[in-house]
C-alpha cells in the first residue's frame, strides 16, 4: 500500500528504489561511511555500492558501529575522513548565484 501511495504522490514505487541503479546516475564525488556492526544494512552492501560508483569515491568502515552510529562510535576517524574527502574533492568555490 505504501509503495502504491509513493507511486501516486512521488512518481515511483518501492520496486524502483534501487540504490545500485540510482548510483549509476551520480555525477558528484561520493564518500561512503558504513558501520561494520550494522544489522539493518549489511556491510557487504557498501562494498557493492562503492564498486558501482562511477565517480570519484572513498570508503570508510567503522568497526563496532551499527546503523547510523559511525560518528558516535569513532568521531575522530569520521571527521578525518570527511575533511580529507572534502579537501580532495572541492575547490572551495561556490557557484555563482548560490
Amino acid at each position: 500500500m505504501t509503495s502504491l501511495i509513493s507511486k501516486w504522490k512521488a512518481g515511483y514505487s518501492f520496486s524502483e528504489a534501487s540504490a545500485l541503479k540510482q548510483l549509476a546516475q551520480v555525477k558528484v564525488p561520493v564518500l561512503f561511511i558504513h558501520g561494520e556492526a550494522d544489522t539493518f544494512v549489511p556491510t557487504e552492501m557498501v562494498y557493492r555500492l562503492h564498486a558501482a560508483c562511477p565517480t570519484e569515491k572513498q570508503l570508510l568502515t567503522i568497526p563496532g558501529a551499527g546503523h547510523g552510529t559511525a560518528f558516535q562510535v569513532d568521531r575522530s576517524s569520521y571527521v578525518t575522513a570527511l575533511h580529507a574527502f572534502l579537501d580532495q574533492t572541492t575547490t572551495g568555490s561556490v557557484p555563482e548565484g548560490k
